[in-house]
């Protein structure tokens, strides 16, 4: 039977496509825009063009298929509007959770966010804790998420999966922190630590399938992050590391940055994501946000695997190949 994959060109989708593809899997990628999936057409995998909220490219998509890994999206990036989030995250999951129903699909996984807990402070939110998003993408993620813990309600054999940071080769929403780091313009803000949970990209990929796999999964939510939380401060040494750079030293005023991320908030929304700063990515860069990932390791049998470190070594690399980042 034919695995279904939506958001098959994002980071996550992508290294899920090609990872399913080696193993030999019949895969269908349902995409927006196919020049951006030759990579996954060269390995195999179908493609189908269209949008998640589309009702016929969707049940034509369905067709055949026993197991679909539900991760269209859109990161968050300041300026675009509330409705887009809602219109790919809440009407695009209630479509292909439809859709899903109707081919009596054997698994559903759903790619939430651990974005829908907010901002967590200095004790790891585990799966139970209550809900606080911050901005559009996490309250239409949270939305979303709710459609299929109905569907789960009602008999939709699903797996709610929830990534923490997820970095790595591919990944872009990084990359303008690791050139900071390269230029030595980056600083921590204000004094506190502040705690991330990243986790690496293959690690991300490895949970998931697991999550499909799984007997004791079914019904669930998982929050899946590393092993252990880091702060960002050393999350940059280890960035400076890997880049053989300076490890960044001193720190920038809290009001100081607010101030700045006042100005950026009142830019254009067509420019507000150059911005230094907004509210939204100060918040990002002053508040924690860890997770209790027990769950996954006792129903899941999964432990992230690759230390911080090497992650970030592998990261810096392939944006060194791909000309992202200077070597020297």
């Amino acid at each position: 039977m034919t695995t279904l994959v939506t958001g098959a060109t994002g980071f996550l989708g992508l290294r899920l496509c090609q990872q399913l593809a080696q193993r030999g899997a019949p895969v269908r990628a349902l995409v927006r825009f196919p020049e951006r999936a030759r990579a996954l057409s060269a390995n195999g995998v179908e493609l189908i063009a269209g949008d998640v909220t589309d009702e016929a490219t969707v049940a034509r998509a369905m067709v055949g298929v026993d197991l679909v890994y539900h991760f269209a999206g859109k990161l968050f990036i300041p300026g675009v509007p509330a409705e887009e989030y809602r219109r790919i995250h809440v009407d695009g999951t209630r479509n292909v959770l439809q859709q899903a129903r109707a081919h009596s699909v054997s698994r559903f996984i759903h790619c939430s966010t651990t974005g829908v807990f907010g901002i967590t402070g200095d004790r790891p939110a585990d799966e139970e804790a209550p809900y606080a998003p911050t901005n559009a993408y996490e309250r239409t993620k949270l939305d979303g998420e709710s459609l299929v813990r109905t569907a789960i309600a009602e008999g939709m054999p699903a797996v709610i999966i929830r990534p923490g940071l997820v970095y790595g080769p591919g990944d872009m929403h990084l990359l303008g922190f690791f050139r900071s780091i390269q230029r030595g313009v980056f600083r921590p803000i204000g004094r506190a630590p502040v705690w991330l949970h990243p986790i690496y990209i293959d690690d991300m990929t490895r949970a998931t399938i697991r999550a499909a796999e799984a007997s004791e999964a079914l019904g669930e939510a998982f929050n899946i992050a590393g092993r252990e939380p880091t702060t960002l401060l050393q999350l940059s040494r280890e960035i400076a590391k890997a880049l053989g750079a300076p490890a960044p030293h001193g720190w920038i005023p809290l009001p100081m940055a607010q101030m700045v991320a006042r100005v950026g908030d009142v830019l254009p929304a067509n420019v507000r994501h150059r911005a230094p700063l907004t509210t939204s990515r100060l918040d990002f860069l002053t508040h924690s946000r860890m997770y209790a990932v027990n769950k996954a390791e006792r129903l899941l049998d999964f432990v992230a695997e690759t230390p911080l470190s090497e992650g970030v070594a592998r990261a810096v690399t392939w944006y060194r190949t791909e000309g992202l980042l200077s070597s020297g």
